[in-house]
């Protein structure tokens, strides 16, 4: 008895020594995240965050790095914040230099696809295979005997993680785990919603999951706990802005400025309700499309995050033209608690802008997936 529980000791002291925790670190085009969790007897305890914006361009839409010096002060600034433990972070990848895509392929065992996935993502993905890192879930349920299988492909750019975990690295932190935004916002939904992973017939419930960013409207379809389906949105908060800009002649802070404060104007509103309805129908044709793909399934519920999903009516116009149920993904509602240094607006602001980040701090140093 005292054997046993000595090792389950010292195999508890082991895990935790192998996976150490990390900072979720959200790079977003308007402003860095960072979010650092504990684990308590309770559960996950909320013990730091902290925000820091970026200057219009320092990242553009596409992910690119414009103004590296900009970003590298803000990266310092943002660790500066003492309640931070570590700086061995998990980050995101951002950008159009990481794609997903869901394929079909030939039944076979998980270690042989690692062997034969550079050849089997050659056609599926954009980018020469010698200048990417791949990896894969196998995604479908069926039984051993079938002859295909589904596996979600996700490739990064080489140049791209390399010149990210400089940039981390010259910053005084350490890129430990390097994760897909999708990937990070359903740890996040799976963290906090465990009702809806789980389905009453045993069949996993289809979610999905919008995040409203300055750089991109990301779409992901959330299968049980597992991510299949993921799609970037050109119309974002920067799209609206831009609309803004060109169509009242202003410039960017001064457009920015109007759609935050002066949306009841009459020539503000018009534009952005224009903007609502074309992002709502591309959410919308967007779901359609992947029901289309299982019209035997059904969405049992629509989740929104993100900053971008505060301009004024776009709830509304979701709520009005999409058929499952919408409501915010609140990605701290599962948390134990929070540290002596968080105040009512750190817990209001990750409401909504903390999705990713959390998503982030849940992994761990040393996770095997």
């Amino acid at each position: 008895m005292s054997t046993q529980w000595n090792a389950e000791k010292l195999r508890g002291i082991w895990k935790r020594m192998i996976q150490r925790p990390l900072v979720g670190l959200d790079i977003g085009m308007s402003g860095l995240k960072a979010v650092e969790l504990t684990s308590t007897s309770r559960g996950k305890r909320l013990v730091a965050y902290n925000r820091v914006p970026l200057p219009w361009g320092a990242i553009t839409t596409e992910g690119e790095v414009k103004e590296r010096d900009a970003v590298l002060s803000a990266l310092k600034e943002l660790f500066a914040f003492k309640g931070f433990s570590t700086k061995h972070v998990a980050v995101a990848s951002f950008g159009s230099s990481i794609i997903t895509k869901k394929i079909t392929i030939e039944r076979m065992a998980p270690a042989e696809l690692k062997e034969q996935l550079y050849w089997e993502a050659e056609q599926y993905i954009p980018f020469p295979v010698a200048e990417v890192n791949l990896d894969f879930a196998i995604l479908d349920t069926q039984t051993e005997n079938a002859e295909q299988m589904e596996v979600l492909i996700v490739a990064a750019k080489k140049d791209f993680v390399q010149s990210l975990s400089g940039l981390l690295d010259e910053a005084g932190l350490k890129a430990d785990v390097i994760d897909n935004p999708s990937f990070a916002l359903g740890n996040a939904f799976e963290f906090n919603y465990s009702h809806a992973i789980t389905g009453p017939t045993g069949v996993p419930p289809l979610s999905v999951l919008l995040d409203f960013g300055a750089g991109a409207t990301r779409v992901s379809i959330v299968e049980g706990d597992k991510t299949t389906f993921t799609r970037d949105l050109r119309q974002c908060g920067m799209a609206c802005t831009l609309m803004l800009s060109e169509r009242l002649g202003l410039n960017l802070t001064d457009a920015e400025e109007a759609k935050l404060f002066d949306f009841e104007d009459e020539p503000v509103r018009v534009i952005i309700d224009e903007f609502n309805h074309a992002l709502t129908d591309e959410v919308a044709r967007t779901i359609d499309y992947v029901i289309g793909q299982n019209p035997e399934r059904s969405v049992q519920g629509i989740y929104y995050c993100g900053g971008g999903s505060r301009l004024s009516g776009l709830v509304e116009e979701l709520e009005a033209k999409l058929t499952a149920p919408v409501a915010p993904l609140n990605p701290v509602q599962n948390l134990a608690g929070s540290g002596r240094k968080m105040n009512a607006q750190a817990i209001r602001e990750l409401r909504y802008l903390g999705s990713t980040a959390v998503g982030l701090a849940l992994r761990a140093s040393g996770d095997s997936e």
